[in-house]
């Protein structure tokens, strides 16, 4: 079950960057990024209030901090400013070694072991995605890989946090108290960086809007943190290598954006190297 709802938060993640990619155009990037935020922590309120949850304990308030940190400003933030200068076909391929930086975090933070064959196929993986983002030779997707980088990082650190959370409190509980920790701050900043000519911007640019804040900022994360609790952060994190693949078929489907035949191929390889490292032989892990 774990894989299943693992599954199901992938799916609704892989339509993050086609969605994003429809607003950044009209609206500011951190509006983008963080006006989300603020659509969620509503919808978070709502929920916490109607289910009279309870307050977590105040001992996790800077495991929270982390959380809000990585899933609810960082990740948005800095994806919204990346897709100001990348195809988000493209990004699919980058954050094809997100499932990589995850199980990282989940052997920092969670104390999760891996096997040595893990981590070599990690560093060849890793390597071929940096490869790829580099071949490129236009300079505004190499600034645009900076900062889905940065996106990437503060990701694996939000879900492998929010996946320890999760055991104790439930993953619904621990997206939603995240995100109305943050919901002041995103507020202010949100109302700062709106301009009244955004009112004027395309159905399409609302609709993803409306897409990132529900979905992929909120409803997605019920199922994903339930999956990284269920059964554990390295083993679900791997289902993400199937999002590229899904970003592809979304970013051509929704955007015309053209696919060619080198974003298959890193794809495929990446999810090749990452797969082999899931494989495990006894007495062959490296302690943590």
């Amino acid at each position: 079950m774990g894989l299943f709802w693992g599954f199901i938060g992938v799916f609704i993640f892989s339509l993050t960057l086609p969605a994003t990619k429809l607003t950044v155009g009209h609206f500011d990037p951190l509006f983008v990024g963080l006006g989300r935020a603020v659509l969620a922590g509503i919808l978070a309120v709502f929920a916490l209030k109607i289910t009279k949850t309870q307050l977590l304990p105040f001992s996790i308030l800077p495991r929270l901090i982390v959380v809000a940190l990585g899933v609810v400003i960082g990740f948005p933030v800095f994806s919204a400013y990346a897709l100001q200068h990348i195809p988000s076909s493209h990004g699919g391929v980058i954050t094809g070694i997100l499932p990589l930086a995850t199980a990282v975090a989940g052997t920092i933070l969670a104390k999760e072991s891996q096997t040595i064959l893990f981590w070599m196929s990690s560093i060849f993986g890793s390597s071929i995605v940096i490869f790829y983002s580099f071949w490129n030779q236009e300079v505004s997707l190499r600034f645009g890989d900076l900062f889905l980088f940065l996106a990437i990082l503060s990701a694996s650190i939000g879900y492998a946090e929010g996946g320890r959370l999760s055991k104790e409190y439930g993953g619904w509980k621990v997206i939603s108290w995240s995100l109305v920790l943050a919901l002041p701050l995103v507020f202010l900043i949100s109302v700062f960086t709106f301009q009244k000519d955004d009112l004027d911007a395309p159905i399409s640019a609302w609709l993803g809007f409306l897409y990132t804040g529900v979905f992929s900022m909120f409803l997605g994360f019920f199922a994903w943190y339930k999956g990284l609790a269920t059964s554990g952060i390295g083993k679900v994190g791997q289902i993400q290598l199937l999002q590229p693949f899904l970003t592809f078929l979304f970013s051509a489907w929704i955007l015309s954006e053209k696919i060619d035949s080198s974003m298959i191929s890193v794809g495929g390889l990446v999810a090749l190297f990452i797969f082999l490292g899931r494989i495990r032989f006894k007495n062959k892990r490296i302690p943590t």
